[in-house]
């Protein structure tokens, strides 16, 4: 028995926020109008396809390519520009920049906080 499943997905860019909720079981969340476009452009996604705004097509360099895919009516926002991920290339802007936290270093662990009340 073979086992095949191809997924889609979807990128929109903007201002979110995000935080953990709860106190026993802690989840991360992330709220914000870039996330319902992504949520509700995934409706229209094919299998296999990285399906982008046209924000992200604005605030990526030409090392990525794009193949305009047509407009959708994105239920919320009215009728949008998709494009399809054809080739990737490298990031510009905030999403290049180190972490805080690493310095670059990825296997660098996260400095200890002294007030923990995790265990």
């Amino acid at each position: 028995f073979m086992y095949t499943h191809l997924l889609n997905h979807t990128t929109a860019c903007g201002q979110v926020v995000a935080g953990v909720v709860g106190t026993k079981r802690f989840l991360f969340d992330m709220w914000g109008d870039a996330v319902n476009v992504a949520a509700r452009m995934e409706q229209h996604g094919l299998p296999g396809k990285i399906q982008v705004t046209k924000e992200v097509v604005d605030n990526v360099d030409n090392s990525f390519s794009f193949e305009l895919r047509g407009t959708l009516n994105i239920k919320g926002k009215g009728m949008l520009d998709c494009y399809f991920l054809k080739s990737g290339g490298k990031l510009k802007g905030p999403a290049n920049r180190r972490s805080v936290y690493n310095s670059g270093n990825p296997h660098k662990p996260l400095p200890a906080r002294s007030n923990s009340t995790l265990m």
